[in-house]
């Protein structure tokens, strides 16, 4: 077993910050997750293009 633990990117860290409102937005409905998160990744990708047009 391989005790180094992986390092999330940057868009990683994001996506996944995402997707914890878009399960929360999306409680109840009949999303599926793969839906749930492919829109997180969407967000994460378009939050990294916003912030580094601001650099």
């Amino acid at each position: 077993m391989n005790n180094q633990t992986e390092q999330l990117s940057r868009r990683d860290q994001l996506a996944a910050a995402v997707m914890q409102g878009v399960i929360t937005a999306n409680a109840g409905k009949q999303v599926t997750s793969y839906a749930m998160a492919e829109s997180a990744v969407k967000h994460a990708d378009a939050l990294i293009k916003a912030l580094d047009s601001h650099e």
